[in-house]
């Protein structure tokens, strides 16, 4: 497994499934799209393409956002690792095709591309749990600073 950071353009709009079952159920939200890696050749001052193309598993708590939130199209940041899979080609009998896999915790919207962002609203109780752990971790007890 490779540790693998980048940008990736969706070419689909991703797909939200769950696993397991019962108390093991877990959210996985399986995005295809296209690792962006464009490098200049000094030779030619050209711009060369050599991105890939992958499917993104996210999971747990940002799966469900991230089917949400994602749409084909849009440019999203992965933090990740990678795996290259094998699998029988159902066309050519005896032949393998090879695809690359990325499980991932984390996915993000690419900020340059947002026109607005808006966070769901807190609800007080989440605010003053806030305020007693930042009082708790800055010795102020009390003091809502």
């Amino acid at each position: 497994m490779t540790a693998i950071k980048g940008l990736v353009r969706l070419g689909a709009n991703p797909e939200l499934r769950f696993v397991g079952s019962g108390d093991d159920k877990k959210a996985v939200c399986e995005i295809r799209g296209r690792f962006i890696n464009n490098k200049l050749d000094k030779a030619t001052g050209e711009w060369k393409d050599l991105g890939f193309w992958a499917t993104v598993n996210v999971w747990g708590w940002c799966a469900e956002p991230a089917a949400k939130m994602f749409s084909k199209g849009d440019k999203i940041y992965i933090d990740g690792t990678m795996v290259m899979n094998t699998w029988p080609d159902k066309e050519n009998e005896g032949e393998e095709i090879s695809g690359f896999k990325v499980d991932t915790n984390f996915a993000a919207p690419y900020l340059p591309d947002l026109e607005s962002l808006r966070y769901k609203p807190r609800t007080s109780q989440h605010a003053a749990e806030q305020t007693e752990q930042f009082d708790q971790d800055e010795g102020t007890e009390g003091a809502g600073v």
